[in-house]
């Protein structure tokens, strides 16, 4: 057992008796203290250390930390690649309004177009390719911060509940590792926090702009990551109504917000109907609609027959553990024993919390104008609710569930409010438990992580493939070996910078139509390696292989061997 665990151990229970402590304490006066509220320069400086924090551990080293490239962050680096520098993507087509990359999609457009961006002004790179998430991750934390200023304005507490909830994001495991490389959902909790911003201001501001500013930001959502299909309108409905009945929302605002909302969604409803209702393919020279070459609903959904409700508990209990201590079937590219994705010691807090936020949300009097406070409890209920839904009917995956610890965090920042309000002189404790356990995930990732998750990210692969196209250019065979990798191909056409229209019209696929497809060889790239490496046929070959095949490769034989850490390159000097 390591320390770590020890520590959670015993953070735990000290989380259970704060909690505990604050609820006794909140019983036996009948009513909570009202207190002056921290001064708000006292809070900015209080923010500035947190953001500046928050900044380093999602920037210091990001090309190197994790070491290596994931392949979705390969996929959706190479289609900005293609698309900055022939105008299409790897598949063929024109600025597509949804790049289908593996043929089920599997990469968002809009992280693909953020990067199209980002590649023409700095280049392809790791470091470049890890910019948008690390930035966009950056920014949450000031994000959140407004955002409980501002629904909190009228609370005592508002600069309190506000370094809580930023604070606690920027150490937090789960939004340090996903700010840190380049997955489409990784940007979700930035884009639904802004989305979130704008209808809290509609409580103080009385603005219809804000309420489309918001519906706007909801939609762009829908662009970010497929969860977001069930998420986004499950949390707008239930916010939307809760605003409707407190008098923070009219009919005209909410017309106004829904044209915004299906004007800027228009393009993917129509991605949409070419894919699901058979509408024809749209392609252009400046734009294509075009269709997926399979359907992912296998791969991602649950399989609604006999096994349901099994299944759906099976479910409950992933989501549960989440949030709670971790699950260890999740992937380790969000996952890292021994720190959960919101610390295993903090679930107490977070419980307390959605008792209160869930018990606001339903005690609200229908005959009562809205404030910030109600609003913004009631949209993080609603995102919360709507991201249950989702964790329920996909095959569990902690990607997938992305969205649900933005509510969490919320959550949090309520119970650590409730125990601010009854028991005040516990909270250092409380921020000092967090703190020492950040200290020491802060250690591990930056001297571990790349080590742990040397299977995710294949460190030394892409440096190899692409030293071997140096060497081979398009005229001699590059034999790529498969052990340890997880779609090689993608890494090589990123490494390689590879001409898209040699790549789609070479392609050989394992299976065309599996919803993600892998190429089995493309251009003069084959990803196997023959029985006998030795034959006369392949002396002209390059061979990429893993440290386990060098014997393979006879010292006699005259080749040149060159070590990239995991993975070796091979080859005959012509």
């Amino acid at each position: 057992m390591r320390i770590i665990d020890i520590y959670n151990y015993i953070a735990t229970a000290a989380c259970v008796l704060l909690v505990a402590a604050a609820v006794i304490v909140f019983f036996r006066k009948g009513q909570k203290s009202s207190r002056k509220s921290l001064s708000d320069k006292a809070a900015m400086i209080a923010f500035a250390v947190i953001f500046l924090v928050g900044a380093a551990l999602r920037l210091f080293k990001i090309g190197q930390i994790p070491l290596g490239l994931q392949q979705d962050e390969a996929s959706i680096g190479y289609d900005a690649f293609c698309l900055v520098n022939y105008g299409i993507d790897r598949n063929g087509y024109p600025w597509p309004i949804y790049p289908i990359t593996w043929g089920c999609g599997g990469g968002s457009p809009l992280l693909i177009y953020l990067n199209v961006i980002s590649t023409k002004l700095f280049g392809t790179g790791i470091t470049k390719l890890r910019l948008i998430p690390a930035i966009l991750g950056t920014a949450t934390i000031p994000l959140l911060f407004a955002t409980l200023r501002e629904g909190f304005r009228e609370k005592s507490y508002r600069n309190e509940a506000a370094l809580i909830g930023a604070g606690f994001l920027a150490v937090c495991p789960w939004h340090i590792i996903l700010s840190r490389w380049s997955l489409d959902c990784n940007i979700m909790p930035f884009n639904m926090m802004l989305a979130i911003y704008f209808f809290v201001l509609v409580a103080r501001k009385k603005s219809t702009g804000f309420y489309a500013l918001s519906a706007a930001s909801f939609a762009v959502c829908m662009y970010s990551y497929g969860a977001a299909t069930i998420v986004v309108p499950v949390t707008i409905l239930i916010a939307c109504i809760y605003a409707m009945i407190n008098r923070a929302l009219n009919f005209k605002q909410l017309i106004i917000s829904g044209v915004t909302f299906l004007v800027i969604f228009l393009p993917l409803l129509v991605f949409y109907g070419v894919n699901y209702l058979g509408l024809p393919e749209i392609l252009t020279p400046y734009f294509s609609f075009n269709k997926f070459t399979s359907a992912r609903t296998g791969e991602a959904f649950i399989a609604f027959n006999g096994d349901l409700p099994a299944k759906l508990l099976h479910n409950l209990k992933s989501v549960l553990l989440a949030v709670t201590i971790g699950d260890s079937a999740h992937t380790i590219a969000h996952y890292y024993p021994g720190y959960a994705s919101l610390y295993e010691f903090t679930f107490p807090v977070t419980f307390l919390g959605i008792v209160v936020g869930v018990k606001e949300f339903f005690a609200r009097k229908k005959d009562e104008t809205e404030d910030g406070a109600g609003i913004m409890n009631a949209v993080f209920v609603a995102f919360a609710a709507a991201s249950i839904v989702l964790g329920l009917v996909i095959i569990p995956d902690i990607n997938r569930l992305v969205m649900l610890f933005v509510p969490c965090i919320y959550f949090f920042v309520k119970g650590g409010v409730f125990i601010l309000e009854n028991t005040r002189k516990t909270l250092p404790v409380l921020a000092g438990i967090v703190l020492v356990a950040a200290l020491s995930f802060t250690r591990d990732y930056f001297t571990d992580y790349s080590h742990y998750a040397t299977s995710i990210y294949m460190p030394g692969y892409g440096d190899a493939m692409k030293r071997a196209y140096d060497i081979a250019g398009d005229e001699r065979q590059v034999r790529s070996t498969y052990e340890g990798l997880s779609a090689p191909f993608m890494l090589t056409l990123y490494y390689t910078e590879y001409d898209p229209h040699k790549f789609y019209s070479t392609v050989e696929y394992k299976d065309p139509y599996a919803e993600f497809r892998i190429a089995r060889s493309f251009g003069n790239f084959i990803f196997e390696l023959p029985e006998d490496v030795t034959e006369s046929q392949y002396a002209d070959d390059v061979f990429v292989v893993a440290s386990s095949e060098l014997s393979l490769f006879p010292e006699s034989a005259g080749y040149t061997v060159e070590n990239f850490g995991g993975y070796h390159l091979i080859y005959r000097e012509n």
